[in-house]
This record gives C-alpha cells, structure tokens and sequence, in this order.
C-alpha cells in the first residue's frame, strides 16, 4: 500500500522544485539549488539506502567470506583422491561419517542482523564437538535495500556478498582450510 504515496509525493515535489528554480537568478545557481532540492527530497525514501549500502561494503570487506581460527592436521585417510576432506560430500553439504562425531558443520542465519538497514548475516561454520570451539566459518552478508522498497509490495531480492554463487566454492574451501593432511 505503500505504493499509493508515490503520485501524491510526485506532484509535491514537482511544486516544491519548481518554486525552489523559480526563485533563482543564476543558471549556476538554479543547477545547485535543484540537485540539492532533489536531493532533499529523496531522504525520506532512500536515506537508508545511502547507509545501508556503505555499511553493508563495509561489513563485506571487512567481516565477509572465510575465516579459519583453528586447522586439524589429518591423515590421507580422511581425504578423497582430490585432497577433499571426506566429511564433506559433493553436494557441498557436511557429510555424516567417522569424523561427524568429532567435527560438525553448522549454519546461523541471523535475518535481524541490521533491521533498520535491511541486512541480514549467514554463517557456516566447522565446530570441535567436544569443546564447541568454532574452528572456521564463511561468513555472508545480504543487503535487501531500502525500506521503501521493501514495502511497495514489489518483489525484493538481495545482494550478497561474497555472492552466493560463490558460496559452494568457498564452503569447500574452508574444509580445506580448517582440515589438512599431515605431512609423513
């Protein structure tokens, strides 16, 4: 229903620019006057998004993609032909064997990350079993732009990064990194 507001806030704003250009002398200065009365008028609808994406490359460069905290050095045993660890199938999942009961594979989505900027966090993570420590994790971050967006009742899609068409790469990588092969 948000939607509705738009040809009412249309028109306002057509007024208030043409009377803002109206009062001034100089081409020079109806150019500056204009770009800052346009600009003016777009924060009520996209404040948030002017924040929300710098916070969000912010995050991304800073917080996003893989971090190992801890390796396991295991044997060529725990590894396919391709150094794969073996608790990790090739559907990009977390496997179920033999080192399921010491390492596990975990995954937080956290949709409320940033409410107010419309950012959400998504974490994989390799954990110890036996004491919880967190060994790695790839870690997301999806912006959803601003909340006028979000409300016009139009679809809504995210963007992430790193982009999620990377992520089955980079899970694989993180159990390569978490988990090596000791050198005999």
């Amino acid at each position: 229903m948000t939607f509705l507001l738009i040809p009412p806030y249309l028109i306002f704003a057509f007024f208030v620019m043409r009377n803002v250009l109206k009062k001034q002398n100089t081409r020079k200065r109806k150019w500056q006057m204009g770009l800052l009365t346009a600009f003016l008028l777009y924060l009520p609808f996209g404040w948030d998004v002017i924040l929300g994406r710098a916070v969000f490359y912010g995050l991304c460069a800073t917080q996003g993609g893989v971090h190992v905290y801890q390796t396991v050095e295991l044997g060529p045993e725990y590894f396919d032909k391709d150094g794969v660890p073996l608790f990790y199938d090739r559907d990009y999942g977390f496997d179920e064997m033999s080192l399921a009961e010491i390492y596990y594979g975990s995954n937080e989505y956290n949709i409320n990350y940033m409410r107010r900027l419309n950012i959400a966090k998504d974490e994989y993570m390799i954990v110890n079993e036996n004491n919880n420590d967190v060994l790695g994790l790839y870690r997301t971050y999806i912006y959803f732009g601003g909340w006028f967006v979000n409300y016009t009742g139009f679809h809504v899609s995210g963007e992430s990064c790193p982009p999620l068409e990377v992520l089955s790469k980079d899970l694989r990588g993180l159990s390569n990194k978490v988990f090596e092969m000791e050198n005999r």
